[in-house]
């Protein structure tokens, strides 16, 4: 019997936003990716051909007196605070699907909410601050376990397509400060397919199945499975 060595499971069916060359709105693609997969009825909006139809960008909250234009360029400039972003997310689904931001360290803690949440099918915005990483923000929306291995990674959709997964460790080691993290606090709808791969050391497939999260009993029910 051929021993598992390599443990995958990913949320499928997520369209990537792919981030422009010259602008820094990695965030925004970030979070329009988690908005669009647990409320697809968004996904048209945003192609708006003004931002004040955009979910992310009209809900953003902002300072009396200060036009969303300006907003938007500050945000182009200088980036966006996580916090807000959270808000944004809240007020575009009328508090029916609930964000949560927080600054976490890179720790055992911090990976244990990504890996959860991608259980329960719900992906999560996470940022980070690095010399040799850059600034950046993805989205999380599975992970890798190896036996008899303490490395831990994570895969994502990168809006540069820069990179598909992230060792944990590796992350810890070179970030400067804390990470960003915007999570779903509460979602009664539906959520993305949850694909489980077990490979043994050679790569080849012990098994695999796909499991649909069904939002009436709050389970995942079996699609497809292979051994």
């Amino acid at each position: 019997m051929r021993r598992r060595h390599r443990t995958t499971v990913r949320l499928t069916g997520i369209r990537l936003r792919e981030q422009g060359t010259h602008d820094s709105f990695c965030a925004y693609y970030s979070a329009a990716m988690l908005l669009c997969t647990l409320r697809p009825e968004f996904d048209d909006d945003f192609d708006a051909v003004h931002v004040s139809k955009d979910p992310l960008f009209s809900n953003l909250p902002r300072p009396r007196g200060k036009s969303l234009d300006r907003v938007v360029a500050d945000w182009l400039t200088t980036g966006v605070q996580f916090g807000p972003l959270a808000r944004s997310l809240d007020h575009a689904c009328h508090g029916t699907t609930r964000f949560r931001a927080k600054r976490a360290s890179c720790g055992a803690r911090t990976l244990e909410l990504l890996r959860e949440n991608v259980d329960k099918g719900l992906p999560s915005v996470c940022g980070w601050e690095s010399r040799e990483l850059g600034n950046h923000t993805v989205l999380v929306v599975g992970y890798d376990d190896y036996v008899n291995s303490s490395s831990r990674w994570l895969r994502v959709l990168d809006p540069t397509r820069g990179q598909e997964v992230i060792e944990w460790g590796q992350l810890a080691r070179v970030v400067t400060a804390p990470l960003d993290i915007i999570w779903c606090l509460r979602h009664d709808g539906v959520r993305p397919d949850r694909l489980t791969i077990e490979r043994d050391t050679e790569g080849t497939l012990i098994r695999s199945r796909v499991e649909r999260w069904m939002p009436a009993s709050s389970e995942w029910q079996p699609l497809v499975s292979r051994q």
